[in-house]
Parts: structure tokens; sequence; C-alpha cells
């Protein structure tokens, strides 16, 4: 069985997330500053699901609103959403993504639709965090993505041929929204 995170630790998180959403309007370096602290504070509690702890549940799913949520109350950048989601039970991931999905058009991230053709929500989940990562935004190096591509990469490509696609049909199938970096990534998955 799953360790049992400490209420410590929950209410740490929770807190991490409560104080990040109070400062989405504000600069982009304190937001992402803060998304790295709710992070390290999501980690600590070792994947559990925030719906099952009632203290995490509405600041989590308050947050992961804030993705496509109207922009004059601030925005969580998609990047930073998976970050936590990261650290979280892939349970999460599919909430936040049919949430996402369920937004008006023009407030969906781009690349969040290509978790749609990758019906394993774990794979969705890495795929669409490598996706929206930028190294240029000092989200890590193009190194480090190389790598944990190469290492994800088989895994996409067996899910895919055994549902009968192939890699290059999926990111033919992603619609990159005019986001020039996402082109960029999609390129660079075909690769």
């Amino acid at each position: 069985a799953p360790a049992t995170p400490g209420p410590e630790a929950v209410t740490a998180a929770a807190a991490a997330l409560t104080l990040l959403q109070s400062r989405l309007k504000g600069p982009s370096w304190k937001v992402t500053r803060l998304s790295r602290k709710a992070r390290q504070a999501l980690r600590a509690l070792g994947g559990v699901d925030p719906a099952a702890h009632p203290a995490l549940a509405a600041p989590f799913a308050a947050l992961m609103a804030h993705v496509v949520g109207p922009k004059a109350e601030g925005r969580l950048p998609v990047r930073h959403a998976l970050g936590l989601l990261s650290q979280v039970d892939v349970a999460a991931f599919q909430r936040a993504a049919e949430m996402w999905k369920a937004a008006p058009a023009g407030s969906v991230p781009p690349g969040v639709a290509a978790a749609r053709t990758l019906a394993d929500p774990e794979l969705a989940l890495r795929v669409t965090a490598l996706l929206t990562e930028r190294p240029d935004l000092r989200d890590g190096s193009e190194d480090a993505w190389t790598k944990r591509w190469a290492t994800l990469k088989p895994h996409v490509e067996a899910h895919l041929s055994g549902a009968g696609h192939s890699l290059s049909a999926f990111v033919g199938g992603v619609d990159a929204g005019g986001d020039a970096h996402l082109s960029k990534r999609l390129a660079r998955l075909g690769a």
C-alpha cells in the first residue's frame, strides 16, 4: 500500500497551492518560483491523488481551472500545471485534461488535445509535459529534453502501433494552434 502523507505535509502542500493561485496575476518569474515550491510540496506527498485529501482537493482543482480560466483572473501556464500534475496520481491529470478540453475553444492550451489520441493517461501526461516544456524559460535544458524523449519514445511508439497508429500520424494530428514553440517541439518528436 502507498504511504500516507502526514497532515503537516498535506497542509504545507495546500498552502503552497493556495499561495500560487493568489499570485497568478503577478510577474511570471514569481509564478514560476511559486510553481516550483508547490511542485516540491506535492512531491513530498508521494504521488497521492489530491482529490483524496479534503485539504488539497479544492485548491488543486481551482488551480487547474486557472489554466483555462479568464485571463483577468490570472492564468496558470500549462507547463506549470503539468509540473504539478507530474507529482501526483495520474487520475488528477485525467480530471484536469477533461476540464481543459471542455473549456471554450480559445482557452484550451495547444497540445492538450494530444492527450485524446493517447488512451494511456500516464503516457499522455508525459508527452504533453514534454510538448509544453520551455528550456528557453529555464524549465530545463535541450539536452535533458532530448534524453527524456529518447527514453519515452519507444513506449509511445509501442502504444501507438498497438492501437494501429504511427508516431508520425500522431505528431501530424496535433494542432499547434499557431504556437511556434509547440510547432518546434512537434517537429522534434517526429524527427
